[in-house]
């Protein structure tokens, strides 16, 4: 009889929770924002409420569900001791989110809608949000082991960017500079990251359905060149370079390091055969081009610019959302055959696409980004562009949350250490690792 495959650990579990969670409860906040741009639906959202949305719906949908998600995927496997000091910050992480999820509706201070990583100005949201970087950063040098194939190189390349958007928070106060210009250049240093990790799913999906890799040299060097350039920043910024001039060289450095990696190995990947095959791989890379077309047409602040990083981060959020699935998928030789459907990432994949098409037409006819959609003096165009945007808009938020629904039940049972999920008797989908080697 095979030996089963190794199975997550409880504090893993307990992140994935949390990231699923994030996500489900993201499409609630974009609900408001989708009818803010909205044609006749426009009315029914107070305009000071569309701020406050978009802060909470960015930080859940990016922040809270990429940094929990990375988290869960790093502390697969840990020894006894490390399980519980990653336990600790796994609760200081909740304890974070939840500050971030609540402040953000409810306290006083004046939404701040920065670049990347937008803001309530209150002490008590920043220290939430602070709570929840500081954990999942401790997670990620904690959990860091030796790689045992290459895509385990890959999870672990990928934290280099997050330290080097650590490190540039830190250096950046000590200059004087502002909080929004230090958010900014810390959520450029973070898109690294997260190409990285995607670049690493992509290359684990492939994997579990038997495709080929391409050679271990050739992805380790991929795997480098994505997430390397993000220390060129902080190393500027401790030379001394003058951060009033790093707003251009931050564009510079995202313009042409940031897609290079992922897209050549992402067609590396699509020619192995049967890499199609792999829940959520094309669809993924198919919408990080889209966003890196998007991304080519954008001259000015409208919404071409939401078009491309909603390309670019769907992208992402398709490679986690396979990435759960795969992880709750049975084992070949479990006893219980049901695996998670997935509806959700089709459903996500026509909204999404849909959305980037609205806001990307938008865009070209001038529509300002960050602000709700106004009918007064709308051309015809204009408007079926803004009921395109919520079209797309409301398709994805129903993909988001069928995915929550689906996902979040059966991580949460198996979040309860006294259900053995290996029980054929047991309600319990069986889950094996899926960042880790087998």
């Amino acid at each position: 009889m095979p030996l089963a495959p190794p199975r997550p650990t409880l504090v893993s579990q307990r992140w994935l929770l949390a990231a699923t969670m994030s996500l489900g409860l993201s499409s609630i906040a974009a609900a408001a924002l989708v009818l803010a741009r909205t044609p006749v639906l426009t009315s029914f959202i107070p305009p000071d409420s569309f701020p406050r949305a978009l802060v909470v719906h960015v930080n859940l949908a990016t922040l809270l569900w990429y940094f929990a998600m990375a988290s869960a995927l790093w502390t697969e496997r840990l020894g006894t001791r490390r399980q519980r000091v990653a336990a600790a910050l796994n609760l200081g992480g909740i304890a974070g989110a939840l500050g971030v999820v609540t402040t953000g509706l409810l306290s006083p201070g004046s939404p701040i809608l920065a670049n990347y990583i937008p803001y309530v100005d209150h002490p008590l949201f920043l220290g939430s949000l602070a709570l929840f970087a500081l954990t999942t950063l401790l997670t990620a040098g904690m959990s860091l082991t030796r790689p045992r194939d290459t895509a385990e190189i890959g999870f672990a390349i990928a934290r280099l960017p997050f330290i080097m958007a650590a490190a540039y928070m830190l250096l950046a106060f000590p200059l004087k500079m502002s909080l929004v210009d230090a958010l900014w250049g810390a959520g450029h240093i973070l898109q690294f990251g997260f190409v990285t990790l995607m670049m690493a799913i992509w290359l684990r999906l492939i994997q579990r359905i038997g495709a080929d890799s391409p050679p271990a040299w050739l992805t380790v060097a991929l795997f480098a060149a994505a997430s390397l350039p993000a220390s060129i920043a902080p190393a500027l910024l401790l030379a001394g370079a003058d951060h009033d001039n790093l707003h251009g060289l931050h564009t510079e450095i995202m313009r042409w390091t940031n897609w290079p990696a992922p897209l050549i190995f992402g067609l590396l990947l699509a020619c192995q055969p049967g890499a199609r095959r792999a829940d959520g791989f094309t669809a993924s890379l198919g919408l990080y081009c889209v966003g890196i077309v998007a991304g080519t047409a954008i001259e000015s602040q409208t919404t071409l610019i939401p078009a491309h990083y909603h390309g670019t981060i769907g992208a992402f959020t398709l490679a986690q959302m396979a990435a759960v699935f795969a992880r709750l998928s049975p084992a070949h030789n479990a006893r219980e055959p049901a695996t998670p459907t997935r509806k959700p990432l089709a459903i996500y994949v026509f909204g999404i696409t849909t959305l980037i098409c609205g806001l990307a037409w938008s865009g070209i006819l001038g529509a300002p980004r960050k602000t709700a959609f106004s009918s007064t003096a709308a051309e015809p165009g204009a408007i079926i562009a803004a009921a395109l945007t919520g079209l797309g808009g409301v398709i994805t938020i129903i993909g988001v949350a069928y995915f929550a629904l689906i996902a979040a039940p059966r991580i949460a049972r198996l979040c309860n250490p006294r259900i053995t999920p290996t029980s054929p008797h047991s309600n319990s989908t069986p889950a094996a690792t899926f960042a880790a080697a087998r």
